[in-house]
């Protein structure tokens, strides 16, 4: 393994220090630096907050704390089995906090799977008034991308070459769509009297998006034509057909609900979510419910981008969603693990219920099992999950009955789950597991109407034993998903088959009903057939990962990434049309982040070759990166050498996509009361030397007339200001009036 606590210490001597970083380092293009003067005042995209510690500072590479620090009490919290003892607390909404914009309490899915999504359904529900102020998101949202879109000129502005030189594909719709989710960011922490090592703690932060998109940047400059950016601005609703479906009609209106109240209790500084949570993963603000909206409007657009447009030649076969919180520990009715809500299982549910997606196979490549889209599974196959719904959970339990044995009959979309993990690791925590959550981790089955597979990570040495392992051991979770999908057609063309020979019995009903001595039923024909595929994109298994999540020295290679996802791409060219749908996961450094998602994004493009270059996977190719999520980055002003020019427009680009997202390492959430608007000078000038207290309200009663309403115009301003000066008249005269002794 590499040195780092030298290359640590080499940095902390030298903030702009490059040459001592710097082994061979390739670029696709030459690539020449785009001019760093810029209006600091103006451009959020590059920060220069002046820290009194001038000490570099590479977020979460390394504790703040260590964790034996923290309270004996702090670390019981954190463990798995205290949390999942008492499922059912109470998934009742108290009240309706929210209400429906349509008639129906919860959509119903479309009739024809291919018809076009009628946004009414998804459109966000209105909130009490008294939220409007504390939900309104950040300023700092740039909606419609304009930072990435200048610094992305200038890029290219600058490397002329590479508009002639770099690849590219014939069409638009061949390049990967990399679809952003700025309201992710409005999740933070808000429990402002925690320590300054428990907060060090809190992995799962709106900082992770920073990160991300310099690992986005970093495969957009080696290629620049294979990706296209976009963002998504859509806000879901947590109550639409398809996400009612997974976690049942209470428990997204339960964490609404639970989300109002958190400002009441955040302010109170009292514990924001219920006792028998794990307060050590899971926090809740006003905010994070403009994070859920987004990451549902941001999985939405992301399968209207696959499969929206009537003519197939317009969409997409490739895209990466960017949201958090992660999903994977959801289950049905119960959070987990940093998850609200399960991503993965609501995007497969609404690509069901919009475009008719019949099968999906999930590939979970995140550190840790994901029991949550295994639980709903399970669900999916007709049997009671471990943390699922019950009866008084479910949309409409009477349409499909559980037999004596507890088992309903299968339903559409059929899904399976395939994980490769590292069983030592949460939820299976080394010294801490349960039995049946180690039995979960460990599930290999492909009967029953269920489809799951799990492998577990080794121990390696080296590269050249890593991929013995992959080769051997890892690709079994792509067999068992080729397995899956082939199995699935073929069933559907048997059950095609049958269907075609009782429609012919049922038309010769038709001709000579009086030759039969019962009516033969008109047969329905089985929904086609139409497979996706899907990633559970978690980064937490990367050798730069923060050993504190990764406690047993389990890893991969920064090369895994690609490699894996262009193996998943190969198998989605032979089932799906080539169509994959990347979904962010875990992953909490700033290094695991950044080269991961760089990693990930090479492996997931049309080109048939693996572009991954290995010197790309470097130690000082995360270092350079990682430079660029501190909140004061600065950029090398004269940078010399290929890996830090490279550093400098990757980091550029990364900053302009999110600059809602480049945030303090200590930065905590906290509700600021909006501040009246300073009066003009015209009503200064009016008003005079007139102390009285001028109201911020924009209606008033008259000074002259109190039945009548005004605005604050000119009028009313000018009427205040003369009954004003005829209160001093008589309070003048009242006093000449008034005899003295």
């Amino acid at each position: 393994m590499h040195n780092m606590g030298n290359l640590r210490d080499t940095l902390q001597k030298d903030n702009d220090s490059e040459e001592s970083l710097i082994s061979q380092f390739e670029t696709t293009l030459t690539i020449r630096p785009t001019s760093n003067e810029i209006d600091e005042l103006q451009d959020l995209s590059i920060d220069h907050t002046i820290l009194h510690n001038n000490t570099i500072n590479y977020t979460r590479d390394q504790s703040i704390v260590d964790i034996t620090e923290l309270e004996e009490e702090e670390i019981i919290l954190e463990q798995i089995p205290k949390f999942k003892t008492k499922r059912r607390y109470s998934l009742q909404p108290k009240q309706a906090v929210r209400k429906s914009t349509s008639t129906s309490p919860v959509p119903k899915k479309s009739t024809s799977p291919n018809q076009e999504p009628d946004d009414s359904l998804y459109r966000p529900q209105h909130v009490d008034s008294k939220f409007e102020a504390i939900l309104k998101p950040s300023v700092l949202i740039d909606q419609s991308l304009t930072r990435f879109t200048k610094a992305f000129s200038d890029f290219l502005n600058s490397n002329p070459h590479i508009q002639k030189e770099s690849p590219r594909f014939v069409t638009e719709n061949d390049k990967t769509l990399v679809i952003l989710s700025p309201f992710s960011a409005e999740h933070a922490f808000g429990r402002r009297w925690v320590t300054k090592s428990y907060l060090s703690t809190i992995f799962e932060r709106p900082q992770r998006l920073l990160a991300s998109c310099i690992g986005v940047a970093a495969a957009v400059t080696m290629f620049p034509f294979f990706y296209k950016l976009s963002n998504s601005t859509k806000r879901g609703s947590v109550i639409s057909s398809h996400v009612c479906k997974i976690h049942g009609k209470n428990w997204p209106k339960k964490l609404f609900e639970l989300c109002l109240e958190s400002h009441e209790k955040l302010n109170n500084d009292d514990i924001e979510v219920p006792e028998d949570w794990n307060t050590g993963d899971i926090y809740l603000t006003p905010k994070t419910i403009n994070a859920i909206e987004g990451v549902l409007g941001t999985i939405e657009t992301a399968m209207d981008s696959l499969y929206g447009s009537k003519n197939p030649q317009e969409n997409h076969n490739l895209a990466f969603v960017v949201i958090r919180p992660p999903g994977h520990h959801s289950h049905a009715c119960l959070p987990s693990g940093f998850c609200l809500l399960n991503n993965v299982q609501i995007g497969i549910q609404y690509a069901y219920e919009q475009y008719g997606v019949t099968h999906a196979a999930i590939l979970d490549i995140d550190l840790h099992h994901g029991d949550g889209s295994q639980d709903i599974c399970w669900e999916r196959a007709g049997f009671q999950g471990d943390y699922g719904q019950d009866e008084e959970d479910e949309v409409d339990p009477k349409e499909n009955p559980r037999d004596e044995y507890g088992k309903r009959f299968a339903t559409y979309p059929k899904v399976g789950y395939f994980s490769l993990h590292d069983i030592k690791s949460y939820p299976t925590e080394l010294g801490y597991a349960t039995k049946e959550n180690i039995k979960n981790a460990s599930t290999c089955i492909m009967d029953h109407d269920l489809n799951i597979w799990n492998v577990h990570l080794q121990e390696w040495s080296n590269e050249e034993e890593f991929y013995k392992h992959y080769l051997t051991k890892y690709v079994a979770i792509l067999n068992r998903a080729n397995q899956f999908l082939n199995q699935a057609k073929k069933q559907y063309e048997h059950e095609y088959q049958t269907y075609l020979n009782n429609l012919s019995k049922y038309n010769k009903y038709l001709l000579k009903p009086y030759l039969y001595n019962q009516a033969i039923p008109k047969p329905t024909p089985p929904p086609p057939f139409k497979p996706l595929i899907t990633i559970s994109a978690g980064f937490d298994a990367s050798e730069y990962e923060n050993p504190q999540m990764q406690r047993h020295g389990i890893n991969v290679p920064t090369s895994f990434y690609a490699t894996i996802t262009k193996d998943i791409v190969k198998l989605a060219k032979i089932h799906t049309n080539g169509k994959v749908v990347s979904f962010l996961e875990g992953g909490y450094s700033d290094g695991a982040l950044s080269t991961g998602i760089f990693s990930h994004l090479i492996g997931l493009n049309n080109d048939e070759e693996l572009l991954w270059n290995d010197t790309w996977g470097t130690e000082q190719v995360m270092r350079e990166l990682v430079k660029g999520c501190k909140k004061n980055w600065l950029p090398y002003k004269k940078p010399q050498s290929d890996i830090s020019v490279w550093a400098n427009e990757v980091i550029k680009l990364g900053r302009s996509m999110m600059p809602n997202a480049i945030l303090p390492a200590n930065y905590v959430y906290e509700y600021q009361q909006p501040e009246p608007a300073p009066l003009n000078k015209m009503v200064k000038d009016i008003i005079g030397s007139s102390t009285a207290e001028v109201s911020s309200s924009p209606l008033k009663k008259d000074p002259e007339d109190e039945r009548k309403i005004m605005r604050h115009t000119r009028s009313y301003y000018k009427k205040m200001a003369s009954a004003q000066k005829q209160q001093l008249i008589l309070e003048e005269s009242s006093k000449q009036a008034t005899p003295r002794y």
